[in-house]
């Protein structure tokens, strides 16, 4: 048997180390004298091997509640002499009249001390190193350092019923308070020192930084009291922007005394006191100083200003709420101005259907001249205000669409908004894009779409720009073909390829009818007939122009004649019956001598040869021609209308000196007698007067008698003369009324079909479920009113599209 076998098991432990025979309370006195040494800045003439030796040594001796208690009783001895002979004469000298040096002077001295005190506390846990190790560590008591925090806590700040920790805080207080009225420099690095001391100190009680108990409440409050007493000042001696700048700077100084010496907890509550004082409470009468608010920042544009107010409200909802309805009225305000000023303009020019004529021509102007400046003026008005959301509001998405209702509500109650948006961008298209950069086209056919697009009834604008988009095509009055494509590419995005069908149609029938014209040089047939003619092909479904001529389904056609008549100008007609005279496809009668008839015949006769099975009807309302006539000063090159052109022929390809009726002339011609009123108008009562009117007088009677005007001079050639209202202007109240109704019997097709739809979908659905529906459904076009959505669905249960369920007959069913 080994050794090892014999031993006993179990764990070999080292001899006892016998320490030598000492008196604790002699080792007590070497620690206790060395942390008066530390205190007066003497450690490096202490050793603290042994130091570290003797603390260890009474602490394996069993001493260690004696030692830490012992060092304890010294820091606090230390530090009462320290508050007597240091810090008591500070407290007396503030008083109860304190004054900035001697609340510089308590905080100073209360800054050193605490200075020291955590110098020399550092220097101490380590000599005590062994103890926190051991000791502190098994009795779970403070950590030497946190004792000696807690230490000066109680004996320097708690002591004598608080009575300094209540002085540091005004002495704070004061500072801060004489930092605010009078912009007086303090001793931030003696505030910095006392403030983090008071951070760094717990509270017993709410175990709690000091810092948060004892400063930052009050200073909170305080700063409160303080900006509530600035803000009531100032609002009475300000204008709004100088207030805003001056809260502004409060808040930067604020912000910035509260990195320097608060702690970073403090900020977001210091930059709520501020602002809910200054701002939120004053939030209205801010916006409202008279001559100076928030109207006046916005006229101005003063986009500074309005940038700080804003800056300044957000973080106050109920505040930014406040904001965006004082704008949203504001806006409303604008719109309502706009709107009077058009109307007080174009008052006096306001017209009766039953009264007034197309021969209004000064009123009609009038009228469309302030339509146009009602369109551009709130474009303008949008322009401004998106330039301020941008500058002033930080593109904020609440105020954006603040601004946006705002300006669909102006634009909506204009009840003629979609007329007048498809007129200023007919007259644009005409006129206005003369020496505009494609950027500024760009622009302007964005905002018209803008403005679409805040129309709630879009189909009323679709009925306008289709009537106007045909004129412009079919007189080749555009400035520019690809701006036309360009907004029809643009309503497209913005509604769907449905809504621009007819539109990108009329465009395609433009283009076939060029393919189709040159076609015909080509063949040679335009060279017989012996002058330059243009026919545009048009699809009925597509041109709004063609849907009152009541022809069978198929292409119809205009015809664009450019010819010459090189007749003398005293020829003329015999003046009587239909002599010479040959009827058109339309009823019209031309004069047999222009030779219109047959190039009707060979264009028709070529055409049909390439699309048989086509009916072509030629539509003389919508066609002009260039005539050659020799007056007896000199000859002139007329640009006219078809009607205009048969008229015309009327004399000059007859006897000399005639004279014909109203009535004879439309016995002649058998143009309509509203068309061939104005037409007349045009030729005898406009500027360039071809034709003598007896009596002289605007308005056209059956009786009225007239001639030639042989004599009619102009300095101008070519002369175009236009026909009285065939310009886009807005529409009288009778025409306004007629378009309503076509507006009106679309929008019940748009209902029915809606509806059909909807129920092929949900095959059952209650009456308020089906309205509902198609409301929401035809909402993106126009807003139908449950009464037509009604009409809708009575005709449809008519046409045994749907049935009401026998059950109830508030439901209705779909029948397949």
């Amino acid at each position: 048997m080994s050794y090892a076998n014999k031993r006993p098991g179990g764990r070999i432990m080292p001899a006892r180390r016998l320490t030598p025979n000492v008196d604790p309370e002699k080792q007590f006195e070497k620690i206790s004298q060395a942390i008066e040494e530390i205190y007066k800045h003497n450690a490096s003439q202490l050793s603290f091997e042994e130091l570290y030796r003797t603390a260890y040594g009474l602490v394996l001796s069993k001493n260690g509640p004696m030692l830490y208690s012992g060092v304890k009783q010294v820091l606090e001895t230390h530090l009462k002499d320290r508050m007597y002979q240091d810090i008591y004469p500070h407290i007396e000298a503030a008083g109860s009249r304190p004054t900035s040096a001697s609340c510089e002077a308590l905080l100073a001295s209360v800054r050193l001390l605490w200075s020291e005190h955590v110098t020399a506390m550092l220097v101490i846990k380590d000599v005590l190193m062994y103890v926190d190790k051991v000791y502190v560590k098994a009795a779970q008591l403070p950590t030497i350092y946190e004792m000696g925090m807690c230490v000066f806590r109680d004996q320097v700040l708690l002591a004598s019923n608080q009575l300094l920790n209540g002085k540091v805080v005004d002495a704070i207080m004061f500072q801060i308070l004489q930092e605010r009225k009078s912009a007086s420099e303090v001793n931030r690095d003696t505030l910095r020192g006392a403030v983090n001391m008071m951070i760094e100190l717990q509270d017993p009680r709410q175990l709690r930084p000091m810092y948060d108990v004892y400063v930052e409440e009050r200073l909170l409050a305080e700063t409160g009291v303080h900006y509530a007493g600035v803000a009531r000042m100032r609002i009475s001696e300000m204008g709004a922007p100088e207030y805003l700048r001056a809260a502004q700077a409060d808040l930067d100084t604020e912000l910035e005394r509260a990195r320097d010496y608060m702690s970073p907890s403090t900020t977001p509550g210091l930059t709520n006191a501020v602002l809910e004082n200054l701002i939120q409470e004053f939030t209205l009468p801010i916006l409202r100083i008279p001559n100076a608010g928030l109207i006046e920042m916005l006229h101005q544009r003063d986009t500074e200003s309005l940038y700080t107010l804003y800056r300044l409200y957000k973080p106050f909802p109920s505040s930014i709420q406040v904001l965006r309805t004082c704008i949203y009225d504001h806006i409303i305000g604008l719109g309502k101005k706009i709107m009077l000023g058009v109307e007080s303009s174009s008052g006096n020019a306001a017209d009766d259907g039953s009264q007034k004529q197309a021969s209004d021509v000064p009123g009609i102007a009038a009228r469309t001249a302030m339509a146009l400046r009602w369109v551009q003026e709130v474009l303008s008005c949008y322009d401004v205000y998106d330039m301020m959301l941008k500058q002033s509001f930080a593109d904020d998405q609440d105020m954006r669409n603040t601004i946006k209702d705002a300006f669909i509500e102006i634009i909506n109650a204009n009840a003629r908004a979609p007329e007048l948006l498809s007129l200023f961008i007919d007259d644009n298209l005409k006129n206005g894009l003369r020496r505009k950069s494609e950027q500024e086209i760009d622009h302007l056919l964005e905002r018209c779409v803008l403005m679409f697009r805040f129309l709630k009834n879009k189909d009323t604008f679709e009925h306008y720009y289709k009537l106007h988009l045909a004129k412009r095509l079919l007189f080749g009055r555009s400035l520019s073909d690809d701006s036309e494509q360009s907004l029809v590419s643009k309503l497209k995005v913005e509604c769907g390829s449905q809504f621009t069908l007819k539109l990108e149609g009329m465009f395609k029938d433009m283009q076939l009818s060029s393919d189709v014209n040159r076609e015909m040089r080509e063949s040679g047939v335009a060279a017989d007939i012996g002058f330059d003619l243009n026919v545009s092909v048009l699809t009925p479904t597509f041109w709004p122009t063609m849907a009152s001529s009541g022809a069978s389904s198929g292409p119809r056609v205009i015809a664009q004649e450019t010819g010459t008549d090189n007749s003398g100008a005293n020829s003329s007609s015999n003046g009587s019956g239909n002599n010479g005279m040959k009827a058109a496809s339309s009823g019209i009668l031309i004069p047999s001598t222009a030779g219109i008839s047959t190039a009707i015949e060979k264009f028709t006769s070529h055409y049909l040869r390439f699309h048989s099975g086509r009916r072509l009807t030629w539509q003389y309302a919508m066609g002009n021609a260039d005539l050659k006539v020799h007056f007896r000063s000199r000859t002139h090159e007329l640009n006219v209308s078809t009607y205009q052109m048969i008229v015309l022929m009327l004399f000059v390809d007859g006897e000399q000196d005639v004279s014909l009726t109203t009535e004879q002339i439309h016995a002649q011609t058998r143009i309509p007698s509203e068309s061939l009123s104005r037409h007349l108008q045009s030729l005898a009562c406009g500027k360039y007067r071809v034709l003598i009117k007896t009596p002289m007088s605007r308005e056209i009677s059956p009786s009225d008698v007239f001639q030639f005007n042989s004599g009619f001079k102009s300095p101008q050639y070519r002369i175009r003369i236009p026909v009285i209202s065939a310009r886009n202007n807005v529409e009288t109240e009778q025409e306004k009324e007629a378009s309503q109704a076509a507006i009106g019997q679309e929008r019940q097709y748009v209902i029915e079909a809606a509806v059909v739809r909807i129920m092929k979908t949900r095959r059952q659905m209650t009456h308020e479920q089906l309205v509902n529906e198609t409301v929401d459904q035809l909402s993106a076009r126009f807003m139908a009113s449950p009464k037509m959505i009604k009409s809708g669905i009575e005709k449809l249960i008519d046409r045994e599209y749907l049935q009401r369920s026998p059950d109830d007959p508030r439901l209705y069913l779909y029948l397949a």
